[in-house]
Formats: C-alpha cells, structure tokens, sequence
C-alpha cells in the first residue's frame, strides 16, 4: 500500500487506555500533530475514557467503543470498521494490551493496513510477541535504552525496529509563574517562600513511581537540615494509585504531616508544573522514558531523577537537573538539600532543561519522524 495520491495519510490511532497518563498524552499529542501537518487522522477509545471529551475539545476525530465486552470483540470490531470506512492506511497502537489487536483487525480488514506499535515499557514483552511482533509490525521504542532492550529481546527484521522520542507543545507550557499560577499555589495553601518539590505520576503496587522513596528522603532532609531551613520545603505527591493507604501512613509515621500533601489526578499540567519549584521522579522499578520530566523542563523547572532506564537521556547530571542512584534515600536527600540551598542553580538548571527540550523533544520533532517512518512503511513495509 502506498500514500494517497494526493499525498496525504489515513492513520487510525488507537489507545483502549485512555485515561491520563503518559502514554495517553503522546497519543493525543501525536494525532493532533499530524492533522495540523495535514494527515487524516482517526481516534479510537474506550468509551467513557477520562480524556475522550477532552480530545473531542481540541478538534480531534474521535470514534468510541465499548470499554467491556465478551472477549473484546468490541474494540477489534470497531477497528475493522473503521479502518473500512475511512480507508485507513497506517494503523498505530500505543498500549501493550493494543498490539495484538490492532495486528488482528489490521489482517482481518483486507485493506493491507501496515501497523505501527509504540514501546512505552522498558522491560521486554512476553514471549510470544518476544518471536513475532517484528513480524507482523513495525516497532518504535521511545528512547534508547528501550530500543536497546527491544534488540535484545526481539526475533525477526530488526530494521523494523527504531526509536523516536516523545514530544511536546512547549508553547503550552508556562516559563514564568502568572498570577494564575500564584492564586493556584495560594489554593493549594503553599506559602510565596516555600520550595515545593512534587512528584507527579500513580502510585501502583509495588513500586509506584518512588513515592515512598520520597516521602523517606524528605523526612531525612528535615531531620538534618539546619536550625530554621526546615519550614521553606513543602512536598507533594500528585497522582492517584492503590498505594495511598500506605503513602498516607508513611507521612503520619515520618511526621510529614504539616509539609507533605497528597493532591489527586491533575488536568492541567502546566499550570501544577508552574507552580511546582522541583520535580522530582525518584523510580526505583524501570522507566522509558518519562514524559513528566519533559513537562517539567518544558516549564523551566529543575527535576532530581533516578539514573534509570532512559531518563539519563533527558536528565543531564548537574547540567538540568541532578540523577541520584535508584532507591538511594541519602542521595535524594542530599539533592534536595542543595535545590534548596542553591536557588540561582534550580534557575540555572531549569532554564538548561528550557533549552534542551525545544531542541529535542518538542512535537513538531515527534511528528516529523513518524510521518517519515509511515511513509517508510508504506513504501518499502
């Protein structure tokens, strides 16, 4: 199958996960980037998913279907459908449970629709898709470390196989605090001096994204800091998860109660990463490519990370931020500690981050590299 004569494709994005989180944000981000470019471009969702209004909102093609049915008949049904009726010639999965779906209903449409899956995940799949999944798609891995633990793990044509980073509108996102932003730091009851560092991200059994990890950090921070130092940091975990139970008894055991605060699933991103001072993203379990550190960078804030997995291809060591060991409760401490001794340096890193990511994360980047790689596909397969 080759491009439209007029040039233009017909891409079917689908994400049955709708719901908020990373993934689900670099597929609206993408959809919406190739209809401005001029492509043709579908979503389908779960119906009832957090984001469908939303994507509707922003102008976006959005086709639903039931999120529950036997055997999820629905959701291939659905994409048959679809790819039929718009004539669909690139079909693009983003959540694991997607892939083999999408490979399904592309078969099963007739229409010899090519079919792209993103790897958001940096462990390697199971290994059934271990042994075909190059055979039946075309594999893009969000970061380095992913592609390196995709060739290591997958049979089959590895030219099919690529990375391409996520990306972002950065013109969404706010360099300096508006009085928007202050009147939300008032709401949220955090004084004009207080340094704030959140981690923004769910917080699942078993690991979270190193909540617990935080939590302990802070409360080592304020039992060393000195006389007086220790009323200026306030942190906050933003994020929902089966964990909370045990986040809300670690802060009443740490004596966090009057500093650290638990703030529910946030919609609007830049306005929360604006009113933050410090990201922090302290993973212990594995990690892709985190698209909250690019928000937070976006938005000129420092972030502390774990050198894990593909964040130490966004998080330059003392250049934009700083990079503690995973699960290193002292480091993390200490990294809090010199973002609040050295406020020219959370501005210096944040204003790095800044820079770094309109060079190379931004969504015109993402959306020139996939049309490429559709057209590449539809050429050549």
């Amino acid at each position: 199958m080759r491009p439209e004569q007029n040039g233009v494709l017909r891409v079917l994005q689908v994400n049955s996960r709708f719901d908020g989180g990373g993934v689900d944000n670099q597929t609206m981000e993408l959809a919406l980037g190739l209809q401005k470019a001029g492509e043709e471009v579908w979503l389908a969702v779960a119906a009832g998913s957090r984001w469908e209004t939303k994507a509707r909102r922003l102008g976006l093609r959005v086709e639903s279907y039931r999120r529950r049915s036997p055997l999820k008949m629905s959701r291939l049904h659905g994409w048959i459908r679809l790819i039929r009726r718009h004539r669909i010639q690139i079909l693009h999965a983003h959540h694991v449970t997607d892939y083999w779906p999408a490979i399904v209903a592309a078969r099963l449409s007739g229409r010899g629709v090519r079919v792209v899956i993103t790897r958001h995940l940096a462990y390697p799949p199971r290994w059934f898709s271990r042994w075909f999944l190059l055979r039946q798609a075309n594999v893009v891995a969000v970061s380095k470390a992913v592609e390196m633990a995709m060739r290591r793990a997958l049979r089959g044509p590895q030219e099919r196989l690529c990375q391409i980073y996520a990306g972002l509108d950065v013109h969404r996102f706010l360099t300096e605090r508006s009085p928007t932003v202050w009147e939300y730091r008032h709401r949220m009851g955090w004084q004009d001096e207080e340094v704030v560092f959140g981690v923004i991200g769910s917080f699942n059994e078993p690991y979270g994204k190193g909540q617990l990890e935080f939590l302990e950090a802070a409360a080592q921070w304020r039992r060393e800091a000195v006389v007086g130092a220790a009323g200026v940091a306030r942190f906050v975990l933003v994020g929902e998860g089966t964990m909370r139970e045990r986040l809300e008894e670690r802060i009443r055991r740490l004596g966090l109660g009057a500093v650290a605060q638990m703030i529910p699933f946030v919609e609007e991103i830049p306005t929360l990463m604006s009113a933050l001072d410090v990201l922090v993203h302290p993973s212990v379990g594995t990690e892709a490519f985190p698209l909250v550190i690019l928000e937070a960078f976006a938005s000129s804030k420092p972030v502390i990370a774990s050198r894990l997995g593909g964040i130490p291809e966004a998080v330059q060591d003392t250049v934009n931020g700083f990079l503690v060991p995973p699960g290193d409760v002292p480091a993390l401490a200490t990294a809090i500690g010199k973002m609040l001794e050295w406020p020219a340096l959370r501005q210096q890193m944040g204003q790095a981050g800044r820079r770094d990511v309109c060079e190379r994360f931004t969504s015109d980047h993402l959306v020139r590299r996939t049309r490429a790689l559709y057209r590449e596909v539809l050429t050549h397969g």
